[in-house]
C-alpha cells in the first residue's frame, strides 16, 4: 500500500539546551481527509527523529498520543487500519528520501503513551521522565519498520524501557548503540 504524496514546508534551526540542529516540516492528507504534520528533527551523529501528528492537533501537548474516537471512525465508517497503513507508509517514504540524500541517516522515534497508558493504574511502567514502557505504539511502529528496513543495511536498536527506537545504517560505523542509549536520554531530558 502506497503513501500519500506529501509537500515539503519548510526547514528551520531550532536550538534546545544550548544544541542546535535543523528539523523539516512536512504535511500530507490521509484517506480521511485529515491533514498530517511530520516534522523530522537533524541531530548529530546523523541521528533523524521523527514525528507526526494530526494538524488539528498542534497545538496540544498531548498532540502525539492524541487518537481518532471511536465515533468519528463509525461516522466515516472504518476501523482506521488502512488510513493508519497509509500515515505509516508516508513517513516510511520521506524516510527513504532522506537516506537517499545521505545514506549514514538513522531514524529515531519514541513511541507516545496514549492516555490510558499514562494512567497510574495502567498495567505499564511509567519512568520518572515520563516516558512509558513498551507503548502500544512503539510494539506497532518496531514490528512495522522492521518490515521496511533490511537488517542488512539497518540495525535496530530498541530501548524498550523508554519506548524509544532507532533505525541505524550500518554505514555509519562511528554510531554506537551507547551513543544511541545517551542521545535518547539526552533527548527525552530536554525535548519530551
Amino acid at each position: 500500500m502506497p503513501g500519500r504524496s506529501f509537500d515539503y514546508i519548510l526547514k528551520d534551526k531550532r536550538t534546545y539546551q544550548k544544541r542546535e540542529f535543523e528539523e523539516e516540516i512536512y504535511t500530507f492528507k490521509c484517506s480521511l481527509n485529515i491533514s498530517y504534520i511530520v516534522e523530522v528533527e537533524y541531530h548529530y551523529n546523523y541521528i533523524c527523529i521523527l514525528k507526526f501528528y494530526q494538524k488539528n492537533h498542534r497545538n496540544s501537548k498531548h498532540r502525539y498520543s492524541l487518537l481518532n474516537s471511536r465515533r468519528f471512525l463509525e461516522r466515516h465508517k472504518t476501523s482506521g487500519t488502512k488510513n493508519f497503513l497509509m500515515i505509516l507508509n508516508t513517513i516510511i517514504e520521506i524516510s527513504i528520501g532522506i537516506f537517499k540524500k545521505n545514506d549514514l541517516f538513522s531514524f529515531g522515534f519514541i513511541g507516545a503513551p496514549t492516555k490510558i497508558e499514562l494512567e497510574e493504574n495502567s498495567n505499564k511502567t511509567i519512568n520518572p521522565d515520563g516516558t512509558v514502557e513498551s507503548t502500544k505504539r512503539f510494539n506497532t511502529y518496531s514490528i512495522y519498520v522492521k518490515r521496511y528496513f533490511s537488517p542488512d543495511r539497518f540495525e535496530h536498536i530498541e530501548i524498550v524501557s523508554s519506548s524509544s527506537y532507532l533505525i541505524k545504517s550500518r554505514k555509519n560505523l562511528d554510531l554506537t548503540t551507547t551513543k544511541v542509549e545517551h542521545f535518547f536520554k539526552y533527548y527525552i531530558e530536554n525535548h519530551c
